[in-house]
């Protein structure tokens, strides 16, 4: 799969955010080695406590995981309110990628430029089994 076709699933992904508090949508699209794509969306609290809310990169992953999915390729994230804008893991999120997926690439765009990263480019000095 492509990094636009993995874009175009994040997309679709983002229009399912609850996001009621901040109007800042974020869609994510995780693909796995069998080529299966698992998606997830950003979820505010209603009461607005930050902490019981979910990223949509979190999302994706603990979907994965409460199927038995553990082979992930590549992930896919957009976000923004009005237009998209490059929207890089949060560091809750850089950290759980690392701790899930430490070899998995991330897919940025604007819709107009992708950029793609390692969980290494984006967190060098992570928390890992070495410690």
């Amino acid at each position: 799969m492509t990094n636009i076709e993995l874009l175009e699933y994040a997309k679709k992904a983002r229009e399912n955010a609850q996001v009621d508090l901040s109007g800042f949508k974020v869609g994510a699209a995780l693909l796995l080695k069998s080529g299966e794509v698992i998606c997830g969306c950003n979820i505010e609290d209603p009461s607005g406590i930050g902490i019981t809310n979910v990223c949509a990169e979190r999302c994706a992953i603990i979907k994965a995981l409460s199927e038995g999915q553990r082979d992930f390729d590549k992930i896919a994230v957009v976000g923004g309110a009005d237009k998209l804008i490059f929207c890089p893991p949060c560091g809750a999120c850089r950290q759980y990628l690392q701790s899930w997926c430490p070899d998995i690439k991330i897919i940025l765009s604007d819709n107009e430029t992708i950029k793609e990263y390692s969980i290494k480019d984006l967190l060098p000095h992570s928390f890992n089994e070495e410690f």
